[in-house]
């Protein structure tokens, strides 16, 4: 009886680390998304600055453009992403870690 109850704990615990790992996968997937996204509307937006002729340039403040807020965008989900992915590391690890340990493959 001891033996089967530690196999169902076993069993449950693999099963939320694999839910865990699954999820965090989404979330790494998501934020990685959401990131070149900004990085594309950052990029975007230092293309159409560059092609306004230098006079239109020189005329502009920083605080004309979008670039402030674009660039805190990218930068959050940078972080973001980066988070997710250590997340997501961790997670894995710990299922690929444990499952080994119980012998399922």
């Amino acid at each position: 009886p001891h033996f089967l109850n530690t196999m169902a704990t076993h069993d449950e615990k693999l099963k939320k680390l694999e839910e865990a790992t699954n999820s965090s996968q989404v979330l790494l997937i998501e934020s990685q998304a959401k990131f070149e996204q900004a990085t594309k509307a950052l990029d975007d937006a230092k293309s159409k600055l560059k092609a306004l002729s230098p006079e239109a340039q020189q005329a502009l403040q920083v605080n004309d453009t979008d670039l402030p807020e674009l660039i805190e965008a990218k930068m959050i989900a940078e972080t973001e992403r980066d988070e997710a992915k250590k997340r997501y590391e961790k997670n894995q690890m710990y299922f690929m870690t444990f499952k080994a340990k119980v012998g399922q493959k």
